[in-house]
């Protein structure tokens, strides 16, 4: 068996039951997992000290908003409003360790404005039962859901913090465990954040090793959060119907119709929707309370996501990496990018087509759905490789999946997509070579996953048509269910 410290678990060698047991993430150790820390959970727990941990929250960006609108937002303290990432939890969207930008200069003037500007009214709520931080995020695109994630992170700290020194004294030895001193406590008549020494898990096994972060599961969302812009534009004409007020209902809807032309695109929608949204801002609170309505059935949506992911991504990556470590050289190829991301293509195929790694890509019998979660599964297998593997990388012409690289002359770029992708066409024609010309490139590989009999005839099809059969840089990997030997 291989021994890769991949996990959490896997790291300070535990069960990953105890984390289980105790209701926390078991996080990955060499990338961000796309989840986010939601104050709307807190709000929504029938846990009292989460419910204080909100209010405390949405206290402080009061206070901060007090600061803004002192002197008509002139000559305000900026770094009040500055907020670093807390890349210790190891959540976020980096797919390349985790270090993330957090709320900085940009954040701090867009937030500043917006108090003394269309949310001079944050906190003085009447229609919805409690403010929500999330209702920045409407109607302002400079506070997004990176905003809700890190600035809730940062209020809520030191409990974070306290969570996880419980779970290290009460599981871990003494070896992996070292006093850290953290700026976690905000002194309100000092406006200052103040340090306090916590013991915590660390990474041992490195010189001057980082400390970690370790986070419940029933705070953490997937994908937006909770209350977002999004939905509250694809949601508008359901919630302004919904108004039990006639007279403001008509009004909005008065509105909002005013602006539409007679065929009205998505654009114009989105137009009208901000147009009304300015002029009758209750839409925006009765939006907010729409959620807190529901806010058991969404929290329990939440949780089913959350839950998903981890089966999907985190409860199959240390057996697929055995396996690989087991019948196969996938992590002992002498170094050369496209040699290694070819061979590394071909023995995940083996793996998956000859040795039941194909029940990794299901769970519950469904078939794995997101590109986002088997690239997720694809990087984190070359954790052992002496290569550079980089994941969205952007040279200009927009995001590849990775790029494989020893060396600044020696690099590949690697494609992962789904059979059943109805832009694999698109794909295979433009995309990677866009890449290459920006990157400089010289090799690609395409891999091509496909869960049907009907999609690998479907990709042959394609790539009959494209003249590119029997390329060896194009990989299509069967995945759909095997019948056992013993049936066969």
């Amino acid at each position: 068996m291989a021994n890769f410290n991949l996990l959490f678990s896997d790291y300070f060698k535990i069960d990953k039951s105890k984390l289980d047991e105790f209701g926390a993430l078991n996080i990955c150790l060499t990338a961000d997992l796309p989840l986010f820390i939601d104050p709307f959970l807190l709000f929504a727990s029938d846990d009292d000290e989460y419910k204080t941990l909100h209010k405390n929250v949405v206290s402080h960006l009061l206070s901060l908003k007090e600061i803004a609108t002192e002197n008509k937002g002139i000559d305000v303290n900026s770094i009040l409003f500055k907020f670093p990432e807390i890349k210790q939890n190891w959540l976020g969207v980096s797919k390349n360790g985790n270090k993330g930008k957090g709320l900085g200069k940009k954040f701090a003037e867009n937030i500043i404005e917006s108090f003394n500007g269309f949310y001079n009214s944050f906190g003085n709520e009447v229609i919805s039962s409690e403010t929500h931080i999330e209702k920045l995020t409407i109607l302002n695109s400079g506070v997004g859901k990176d905003f809700v994630s890190d600035f809730t992170t940062n209020l809520i700290l030191d409990y974070l913090l306290q969570y996880t020194e419980k779970f290290a004294l009460k599981y871990l030895k003494e070896n992996q465990i070292k006093t850290f001193s953290i700026r976690s406590i905000f002194n309100y008549e000092l406006k200052i954040w103040m340090p306090k020494q916590y013991k915590l898990p660390y990474l041992y096994l490195e010189e001057k090793g980082d400390f970690i972060i370790l986070t419940p599961l029933d705070i953490l969302t997937k994908d937006d959060s909770i209350i977002n812009n999004t939905e509250f534009y694809s949601n508008f004409t359901s919630v302004a119907n919904s108004i039990d007020n006639t007279n403001l209902r008509n009004s909005i809807n008065k509105y909002f119709r005013s602006f539409l032309p007679k065929k009205p695109t998505q654009q114009d929608r989105n137009f009208a929707i901000r147009k009304t949204a300015l002029k009758f801002p209750q839409i925006i609170d009765y939006y907010i309370k729409s959620k807190e309505i529901n806010k058991s059935s969404i929290s329990k949506l939440s949780k089913d996501k959350v839950d998903k992911l981890v089966s999907e991504l985190i409860d199959s990556l240390s057996p697929l990496c055995d396996i690989l470590f087991d019948t196969t050289d996938f992590y002992k190829i002498i170094p050369n990018s496209y040699e290694e991301a070819l061979k590394r293509a071909l023995y995940l195929k083996d793996v998956i087509e000859n040795n039941d790694v194909y029940r990794i890509f299901y769970n519950n019998g469904e078939a794995v759905s997101h590109e986002d979660t088997i690239q997720r599964i694809f990087r984190l297998t070359w954790y052992a490789s002496p290569m550079d593997v980089n994941s969205e990388v952007n040279n200009g012409r927009g995001p590849a999946d990775y790029k494989i690289s020893y060396g600044i002359n020696d690099s590949t770029i690697v494609e992962f997509k789904l059979g059943k992708s109805s832009s694999l066409i698109k794909n295979l024609e433009n995309q990677t070579d866009i890449y290459k010309k920006a990157s400089k490139s010289a090799k690609d590989i395409k891999v091509i996953l496909c869960y049907k009999i009907e999609e690998i005839k479907k990709v042959e099809r394609v790539l009959e048509k494209l003249k590119l059969v029997n390329l060896e840089n194009i990989i299509v990997i069967d995945a759909s269910p095997k019948k056992s030997a013993s049936k066969v």
